[in-house]
């Protein structure tokens, strides 16, 4: 019994982990269409190290090009029993896409409370915080799919 169970919540943790993953993905790249999403793009990264694509194109824009990766992303995340192939792609862009956001934590001001430093994180701090764990799945995906 207690194996059967071990396996039951092992694959549905797998299966999780895998297409859960895709739906948060495409879910919050359908959100980057948004216009408040873009407001919120630019101030993220105008006090962050890429700051300099704001000088070359409007946030507006670069939330479009956001949008439409992500959900190209996670329906490659998800083409796994079509095509391995394809699925390490998505998964490889998922991790990219997700360790540059992760790497906002340390590097904008913008997701710090004022005056209060470490641990004292805004509400874009708390948001980008998940996606550590995102970038863990992205990361078991890559392997997963090779």
């Amino acid at each position: 019994m207690k194996n059967l169970l071990s396996k039951i919540l092992k694959s549905f943790g797998i299966f999780m982990l895998r297409y859960g993953l895709a739906f948060v993905i495409i879910w919050l790249g359908f959100l980057k269409f948004k216009n408040f999403e873009a407001d919120y793009t630019r101030q993220l990264i105008s006090g962050g190290y890429v700051s300099w694509v704001l000088k070359y194109i409007t946030p507006y824009a670069l939330n479009s090009i956001i949008a439409y990766l992500q959900i190209a992303t996670g329906i490659l995340i998800m083409l796994k029993p079509v095509s391995r192939p394809l699925s390490f792609w998505g998964g490889l862009i998922a991790v990219i896409m997700f360790t540059l956001s992760a790497s906002l934590l340390f590097t904008s001001d913008y997701v710090w409370l004022a005056g209060y430093g470490f641990p004292e994180l805004s509400k874009a701090g708390q948001t980008i915080l998940k996606d550590f764990i995102l970038l863990g799945a992205s990361a078991w995906c890559v392997g997963d799919s090779l």
